[in-house]
């Protein structure tokens, strides 16, 4: 699908139509190198390196600040240059913080030792701070969605939790309008239709992907819609491009394959807690689960129209080299643990 709906943009922007789809290639052999390496791991050394993890990652991250190391495209700042290659640090946060959080929520249930309540703090500010400075609303609004969800799976009280999700809610209206071009969004989220050539061209031509498709879809590589009429569509967008391109079928299809694995993921979690009384692979595994659905779930909205647009890309299917190599590792770590629990589900027969 990277081939099929970059082919043109690529040869029109480079001369050469299969510049994205090489270097997915290469992002996809070294992911699937690193996935293969983290199945073999013991994921209990994550844990005990959570906070040197997450730490190094915020360094990272502070680092596309610096002049002459960061890169600044489209108005963001969130890229640091190696080479013929550009890293995003913020995709890496996400793995970081889901073992930081799951690490902490462990040693709460074990009840070994108390909580360092300055970590508890500065870690959750750091992060969303220097987020905020790039700017990546996306990834803050992400990764608040993912702790709100371990919190709740952690067993805290219902009034604890719905003041968390009020607070939560509060700080993210609060940010969508303190930033004018957010606020944009949000209202040619609400009628795309006031402003069809300007901020809603973009989820109109997805709509267009979509009617085009119809049942059965146009053919694989017959997509209108990339013809320079959808703006990133081997990225951002390019649910629409499947859509139009294989049409319903295609579209339940993928809904499938998601469904799946976050379905494995949160059993293999669940396994390990019941079984192996192992709070960390407990929390761990449905991080990682909550961390691809709901990447996915938001993509998927924002294609349909069903959430305002963010630059957030499909998981293991969009162009992007971070976020692939991102999305590997973590299916690496849920098979590591989907391993270990299937083992433990043997010892117990």
């Amino acid at each position: 699908m990277v081939y099929s709906s970059s082919f043109i943009f690529a040869h029109e922007r480079t001369g050469d139509g299969y510049y994205f789809i090489k270097r997915q290639v290469l992002y996809a052999v070294l992911g699937l190198a690193l996935l293969g390496g983290l199945t073999r791991i013991s994921y209990e050394k994550i844990e005990r390196r959570s906070r040197i993890f997450l730490l190094g990652t915020l360094l990272l991250i502070a680092c596309v600040f610096i002049p002459g190391v960061g890169v600044k495209v489209g108005g963001a700042q969130r890229w640091i240059r190696l080479g013929l290659f550009q890293v995003q640090p913020a995709e890496l946060v996400k793995l970081t913080f889901i073992a930081w959080l799951a690490a902490r929520l462990a040693q709460s249930q074990r009840k070994v030792q108390p909580h360092n309540i300055w970590e508890l703090i500065l870690f959750p500010a750091a992060t969303v701070g220097l987020l905020l400075l790039q700017p990546d609303f996306g990834t803050t609004v992400l990764l608040g969605m993912m702790s709100l969800g371990l919190l709740y799976l952690s067993g805290i009280s219902l009034k604890r939790f719905a003041a968390m999700v009020g607070c939560f809610v509060l700080a993210g209206a609060g940010l969508l309008v303190a930033a004018p071009y957010r606020l944009e969004r949000w209202m040619s989220y609400l009628n795309p239709w006031k402003d069809p050539t300007g901020k809603g061209f973009q989820i109109l031509q997805s709509f267009l992907g979509f009617h085009n498709g119809r049942f059965m879809g146009v053919g694989l590589g017959n997509s209108r819609e990339k013809l320079f009429f959808l703006p990133e569509a081997h990225n951002d967008f390019i649910f629409s491009v499947i859509g139009e391109e294989l049409g319903y079928l295609g579209v339940l299809c993928v809904l499938g394959a998601y469904a799946f694995i976050i379905y494995r993921g949160f059993k293999a979690s669940w396994v390990l807690y019941q079984q192996k009384r192992d709070p960390f692979g407990y929390f761990l595994g449905c991080g990682l689960s909550l961390y691809l659905g709901l990447q996915a779930f938001i993509n998927l909205s924002v294609s349909l129209g069903l959430l305002p647009t963010k630059g957030m890309t499909l998981p293991l299917i969009s162009y992007g080299g971070s976020s692939l190599l991102i999305n590997l590792i973590a299916a690496g770590l849920l098979l590591n643990l989907s391993r270990e629990a299937r083992s433990e589900g043997r010892r117990v027969v």
